[in-house]
């Protein structure tokens, strides 16, 4: 209710939502923001992908680049969700939680990503006072790499761009002299390149063609040109 008045919004239509399981767990997030100041809540059980939901429509923009956005979403859809997506909130314990990272056919890094993304889920339903812990705090998933990575050497790099035309030899050139990630190069522009002090300020990035700020700050610092 607004002002005295019933309020409506449209989630969707039958043929989307065919069944009335369908429509509430679409419908939950919506549910879940209106009573966050009743205590009925507390009689509305929450479940993992309610939470997602109402994340993703209040808070995964705030003050997030629209890479890293993307990145979450993958998460929450392809991982999250579908393992834990009907689950209650209280029902989550941190070892079925652990198990299943450890038989995600994934490597150690990206399932690192995916326990934090949860984390930060957990994180955001305590703020929001759906639960009094987050049980995947007690998750443990190691970054460590399966194996190193392998570097080329100066010879590699040379035969490398041998093989390749422009404007990607050029790409290579730059990444690999100056160690710049593949958002950075392409977000370049001939006004971050000062000649007279030999340097290069790397001010953006491009991710699937949105122009965005740089990862971290440190990767503003100007990098120095070799003068030969």
């Amino acid at each position: 209710m607004e002002n005295g008045k019933l309020k409506s919004v449209l989630i969707g239509t039958v043929d989307r939502y065919p069944k009335q399981a369908d429509a509430e767990r679409a419908v939950e997030h919506l549910r879940i923001k209106i009573n966050n100041q009743n205590l009925q809540s507390q009689f509305h059980p929450v479940t993992v992908g309610g939470l997602i939901d109402r994340f993703v429509q209040q808070e995964l923009r705030n003050g997030r680049r629209f890479q890293t956005q993307s990145e979450y979403r993958t998460y929450f859809n392809r991982y999250i969700r579908p393992q834990w997506g009907g689950v209650l909130l209280e029902k989550v314990d941190p070892v079925p939680v652990s198990d299943w990272l450890k038989a995600l056919p994934l490597a150690p890094n990206t399932k690192g990503h995916i326990r934090n993304a949860m984390h930060l889920l957990f994180q955001w339903a305590r703020r929001w006072r759906m639960i009094n812990s987050n049980p995947i705090e007690l998750v443990r998933q190691s970054n460590r790499r399966l194996r190193v990575p392998r570097v080329l050497t100066p010879q590699e790099f040379q035969a490398l761009l041998q093989e390749l035309r422009d404007p990607y030899k050029t790409m290579v050139t730059v990444s690999g002299c100056l160690g710049l990630r593949a958002s950075e190069v392409m977000g370049l522009k001939w006004g971050d390149i000062d000649w007279d002090n030999l340097a290069v300020f790397v001010r953006r990035s491009v991710v699937a063609g949105r122009i965005d700020e740089t990862k971290t700050e440190a990767s503003q610092h100007p990098l120095p040109l070799d003068r030969g």
